[in-house]
């Protein structure tokens, strides 16, 4: 029974996951995003939270360190971030968002969320409530599985 109900589960994962990535998360941001990928704003959104050296990122985003540095590379030279030696290892590089970076990335969520919300506006307001009490136990599960350590 706990396998079918597993294989129910990973199904409908499966499923969901690009439908959100295509449909809700477009990055139809008009003219927000420059010449931007979905993987530069997952670096920054990262960076928003906290300071990271490149291959911390890269472990992250499950991207090999040598494409990590060129893609840093093309943040660095849109002064999106900006690299700085660590406190305690001076060999050790930290990356950090610039204020335009902060901008820019606040600009796309911004904009992210109006699409968003234009897509769920035709929605009942059950549907809404039902949606919004999945997410939130979707949420709560997701974040006790993401802690389980194999």
């Amino acid at each position: 029974m706990k396998d079918k109900l597993i294989s129910r589960i990973i199904d409908n994962m499966l499923h969901i996951s690009p439908m959100l990535n295509r449909r809700l998360y477009r990055m139809d941001l008009g003219g927000v995003t420059g010449n931007l990928t979905r993987l530069h704003f997952a670096v920054m959104g990262m960076l928003s939270r906290h300071n990271l050296t490149i291959s911390e990122v890269a472990d992250r985003i499950f991207i090999p360190r040598p494409q990590m540095t060129r893609l840093i590379d093309k943040l660095e030279d849109m002064d999106i971030v900006v690299r700085n030696p660590d406190t305690e290892d001076r060999r050790v590089i930290v990356l950090s968002l610039t204020p335009r970076g902060r901008q820019l990335l606040e600009d796309m969520r911004l904009k992210v969320q109006e699409n968003i919300r234009k897509r769920l506006a035709v929605l009942t307001s059950e549907e809404l409530e039902d949606m919004a009490g999945a997410m939130e136990t979707l949420r709560r599960l997701v974040e006790k599985v993401s802690s389980f350590q194999t």
